[in-house]
């Protein structure tokens, strides 16, 4: 599959998901959570256990700030409300899928894969001035900088990284060469094109109606 298709599957469940019901965000958070498992399941859980005081945070900010039905029996002055916690469920779902989907991109796909395919969506702006070429090099040296840097765990990150990741970018020796080889699309890459166009389309539609 080419790099674009995931790409532009990324970016289209991203947006069906404010569209979809309940039952069928429920039934993708499912799907797309199997999937990222299935695939990798150790850098997926740690992904998500990453984000649990976050999703500890919404739960309570949900929980406790939306007016509802209150939970009885909570030994306290005040309780969170049944609507409070759906909703806040509901948000955590969404970031869990932008975060199966996105682990799901990272682990099917190569930086320079991913990278090519970025730099063929965003051609089309330099058009209008902007230097695809220099962003390419920059997003893949910031992977770069970023995965030597995971690997690296007993040092601290500290603000000193970012001017170094910053310059980095900037230095970039002339005999250090960044080659991205072009893929063909299949037959199969352009009928889903087609596809996620109409379905991005219908969205689009659907959107401004509302």
């Amino acid at each position: 599959m080419h790099p674009i298709i995931k790409i532009l599957s990324f970016i289209l469940t991203l947006l069906l998901m404010n569209f979809l019901s309940n039952s069928l965000l429920h039934l993708l958070f499912l799907g797309v959570c199997m999937v990222a498992m299935s695939l990798q399941i150790r850098s997926f859980t740690r992904v998500v256990m990453r984000m649990r005081w976050l999703f500890i945070s919404i739960l309570v900010i949900y929980g406790f700030g939306t007016p509802g039905e209150l939970i009885p029996h909570i030994p306290l002055d005040f309780s969170p409300t049944f609507d409070g916690l759906q909703l806040g469920l509901l948000h955590i779902e969404r970031i869990t899928i932008a975060l199966a989907t996105l682990n799901i991109l990272f682990i099917t796909g190569s930086k320079q894969d991913l990278i090519l395919g970025l730099y063929i969506l965003l051609s089309p702006l330099k058009y209008v001035g902007l230097n695809i070429e220099k962003f390419a090099v920059r997003l893949f040296l910031t992977l770069e900088y970023v995965e030597d840097f995971a690997t690296q765990r007993h040092k601290p990150f500290g603000l000193n990284h970012f001017d170094h990741l910053y310059l980095s970018a900037d230095d970039v020796s002339s005999d250090k060469i960044v080659v991205f080889n072009q893929i063909p699309f299949s037959i199969l890459d352009k009928v889903l094109i087609v596809i996620f166009m109409m379905i991005a389309s219908i969205c689009l539609v659907l959107g401004l109606r509302s």
